[in-house]
């Protein structure tokens, strides 16, 4: 496989399985739509659940962004700057962001661990615990950091 290819393949087996996700929400609302039509009931958890598979998709989803340049960026700086000026932009720019999603993977995890611990739950027509809904935040923000560190030694590569 060529250079990057496994990276390519994860990221698009990522996108896929996000894609996935939301069309079950989808499906899961259009349902939830009918049968409150059709049956004249419906469940809250049912009204939930779309949303917080939407927000793990969304959460997946982000790290792969990086490594395509599909996320939200102001380019205008660094395109100003040739040469080690603009490698160290470039440098400084991933680094807050593998800081910043560090931080809060490990932020989520210590929400997980507290929500866990307290056994904390959703009051729907059967408890949902909270830290499987919030487990999103520690997973797609660790896989936001590591695609993060996969991209900067990619950057120290391009200016070598």
């Amino acid at each position: 496989m060529n250079k990057g290819g496994h990276e390519r393949k994860a990221y698009r087996m990522l996108e896929i399985f996000c894609g996935l996700l939301l069309f079950i929400a989808v499906g899961i609302s259009l349902g939830e739509i009918v049968g409150r039509v059709v049956f004249h009931t419906t469940y809250d958890f049912i009204i939930d659940l779309p949303v917080w598979i939407t927000i793990w998709a969304m959460l997946l989803i982000g790290g792969p962004l990086i490594a395509e340049n599909g996320h939200v960026s102001i380019d205008f700086m660094v395109n100003r700057f040739q040469g080690r000026a603009r490698l160290f932009l470039e440098l400084f720019n991933i680094t807050a962001t593998i800081i910043y999603g560090f931080a809060v993977t490990i932020g989520g995890f210590a929400l997980i661990r507290m929500l866990y611990l307290r056994e904390a739950v959703f009051p729907k027509y059967f408890p949902i615990p909270k830290w499987i809904v919030e487990l999103c935040i520690p997973v797609g923000m660790g896989i936001f950091t590591i695609v993060g560190i996969i991209e900067f030694f990619k950057i120290i590569k391009k200016y070598k």
